[in-house]
């Protein structure tokens, strides 16, 4: 399997930059990523339409452009992780973790014997069709491929050392908005609550030696975690960043700066 420079930028202590992909399915976006300086991008199979071809694609262009190509499951349960590794992800993003036990599922569906219970069914797209024998491939499968688990709730917040402390994950990646719906305080990511919880996640990936992370709608939002610790970065969609672009243009025109209202997270 060709190497994660992102995984191993991580764990060597670095930050790395991507966004998600939701709507805008062409190969061509991932050149733009690679022109913009983005180290890695998700596609989103939670909330957004990409269908099994679609990845495969958007796969195989991030491991030609060297922009490490990740999904986002729609719920974390094996034949979904299974599959999606299985069109070439080199991550997985899994959703509404809350536990122990979960994140371990997660970690069990990702890794082969020993480290996990995964089925074989490496094809090409992983190995560019240069195999190397299963036990290899597998070793390396287990080695390259990461596992994000997602920080969404408060009982998740409240087990994080935990949950950060299994083997075999990566890196946790807060949702800000579930995790602030949880914590009651809809969207307010000034809020103190916010922050302490956000705190405590960096806190425990620290302790753990993984890599802490957030999803977040815009550039400051983001500068502001990462200044308090977010490694995985993830800054808004091909949709909002595309928005947020031509609400710019339109501004600075002064043809629509009605328009130019604060963009959403999504």
């Amino acid at each position: 399997m060709q190497t994660n420079t992102i995984k191993h930028k991580l764990k060597a202590g670095g930050r790395v930059l991507g966004t998600c992909v939701t709507d805008h399915t062409s190969p061509e976006i991932v050149t733009i990523f690679k022109a913009a300086g983005l180290d890695f991008f998700f596609i989103d199979t939670e909330h957004s339409v990409p269908s099994y071809r679609d990845i495969q694609t958007l796969v195989r262009a991030g491991r030609g452009a060297d922009v490490i190509p990740l999904v986002r499951v729609t719920q974390a349960e094996y034949f979904l992780i299974a599959r999606l590794l299985d069109v070439g992800a080199m991550g997985i993003v899994a959703p509404r973790i809350g536990s122990v036990e979960q994140a371990r599922a997660v970690v069990d569906a990702m890794k082969f014997t020993p480290q996990g219970s995964r089925g074989y069914g490496l094809r090409g797209i992983i190995n560019d069709y240069q195999y190397a024998g299963a036990r290899a491939e597998m070793d390396s499968a287990n080695r390259e491929t990461m596992v994000i688990l997602q920080v969404e709730s408060k009982e998740c917040v409240d087990a994080v050392f935990d949950i950060a402390a299994v083997h075999g994950a990566d890196a946790l990646m807060i949702g800000p908005f579930d995790l602030s719906i949880s914590l009651g305080i809809p969207g307010q990511f000034d809020d103190p609550i916010f922050w302490t919880a956000f705190d405590r996640v960096v806190a425990a990936c620290d302790q753990a030696g993984i890599a802490p992370g957030i999803h977040m709608g815009n550039a400051k939002q983001l500068k502001k975690a990462a200044e308090r610790g977010a490694r995985f970065l993830v800054c808004g969609s091909d949709s909002s960043v595309m928005l947020a672009g031509f609400k710019e243009i339109t501004s600075e025109m002064a043809l629509g700066a009605a328009l130019a209202a604060k963009a959403g997270y999504m």
